[in-house]
């Protein structure tokens, strides 16, 4: 469930995928990968792997978004979201880090420096019946990722799920 991706960071880099999307939440002050009421077992220092070696190639973004969807969530996270951010940039100084908002009301937790890239979401979640988005989100990404490549956009960046899909 809420699984969008199934190859790992390295492999989506060599696919071509130069942006990546990073959902924090904040828990009893510690922070986790989730996305949804999914939480992932990706520990700190597989995560710090991964965006070292993606600012070893000097060409990735990576949207930072506050996983917190509830007022609670969003109240803790108030001082680790920014903190975490923080880090983030003065670790990778050859990423490009954006977003910075919240799941709650969309609203900014942290500025990063730099004018934001435009986005296309094109994705089960924004696109499709709930059911879809949460149990099959590469259903939606086996009947449209073709199309979707092949008409591009105007935008930056263009996001999708399952980019090994085509």
């Amino acid at each position: 469930m809420a699984r969008c991706q199934r190859i790992d960071v390295r492999q989506q880099y060599i696919r071509g995928v130069r942006c990546f999307d990073l959902r924090l939440l904040v828990d009893n002050s510690n922070v986790e990968l989730a996305h949804g009421l999914m939480r992932y077992d990706y520990t700190r220092e597989q995560i710090l792997a991964d965006l070292e070696w993606l600012d070893k190639q000097g060409d990735c973004y990576v949207r930072v978004i506050n996983e917190a969807r509830t007022q609670s969530q969003h109240r803790a996270s108030r001082m680790m979201f920014p903190l975490s951010c923080d880090m983030l940039v003065e670790r990778f100084i050859h990423t490009q880090f954006w977003g910075g908002r919240n799941l709650y009301d969309w609203s900014i937790d942290y500025q990063f420096e730099g004018t934001e890239p435009t986005c296309c979401e094109r994705y089960a979640s924004v696109s499709t019946p709930k059911l879809i988005d949460d149990w099959w989100p590469w259903l939606y990404a086996r009947l449209h990722n073709r199309r979707i490549r092949r008409e591009g956009t105007d935008r930056n960046i263009l996001l999708i799920d399952f980019v090994d899909i085509e």
